[in-house]
């Protein structure tokens, strides 16, 4: 929801800024005519004032003070008054630019991604381990404290009390602390899978490795309410649940 709320915010900002960009030009082409209409009357010696009708003369003559002359001096107020609006637009552009860089350069203003609404959809034939990366090492990197990390164990073997009468009490055997224990969308897989979230892929591998799985993929295609707050989680596929 919270990312949800920055999407909005940084288009409705990213659409100020434009606009505020277009007032500063606008502003600034406005001052430039003035003085260049100035600076071409000065040349043909007309100085800074326009020539007076005679009847406008005639009512300028009858007036008690006599003129000084010249240009009305810009007030200071008035300086730090555009002064103020200039920064301020400028404050909105930066700004701007910063909401337009996160929205379409990021692109991550999604509050939801695949893996917390998707259910498995793994099919049976499906080549998880294909992708080297998910090939469980001979000797993955060891780990220090195996009860510090939280196990889920999901069913997609179809088989009943494949995860939680089989698989579930061998992580808890392994050391491991067994999570949320449940059933999968999909009961149709065919080998099993141990998936990890960003940065917990060698807890996942040893997890693999003491329960004799050989593939461990990156967490996706599991509902995040289904696995809790676990670092990672067993997907029991056909070949574990016909297993010892």
């Amino acid at each position: 929801m919270s990312s949800d709320w920055i999407m909005i915010s940084a288009t409705i900002v990213m659409f100020v800024s434009l606009f505020g960009a277009l007032g500063l030009l606008l502003v600034a082409w406005r001052r430039k005519t003035i003085i260049d209409g100035l600076q071409a009357r000065a040349q043909h010696g007309l100085g800074n004032s326009a020539p007076v009708a005679s009847d406008r003369t005639q009512a300028l003559s009858g007036r008690e003070g006599i003129s000084q002359g010249g240009l009305p001096m810009p007030s200071s107020t008035g300086n730090g008054a555009t002064i103020g609006i200039i920064a301020g637009v400028l404050a909105i552009i930066v700004v701007g630019g910063f909401a337009g860089w996160w929205f379409v350069i990021r692109g991550d203003g999604s509050s939801t991604s695949a893996a917390d609404t998707a259910p498995i959809t793994k099919p049976a034939n499906s080549p998880l381990g294909a992708d080297p990366d998910a090939v469980v090492p001979e000797n993955p990197p060891a780990i220090q404290d195996r009860a510090a990390y939280t196990v889920a164990v999901l069913n997609a073997s179809g088989v009943t009390g494949a995860a939680a009468d089989r698989v579930a009490p061998k992580v808890e055997t392994a050391g491991y602390r067994v999570g949320q224990v449940g059933d999968a969308n999909d009961q149709d897989l065919a080998k099993s899978v141990v998936m990890w979230r960003p940065g917990k892929q060698a807890i996942a591998q040893n997890v693999a490795k003491d329960l004799g799985i050989t593939s461990a993929p990156p967490l996706d295609g599991v509902a995040s309410d289904a696995i809790g707050e676990a670092d990672v989680v067993v997907v029991v596929g056909k070949d574990t649940a016909a297993g010892p």
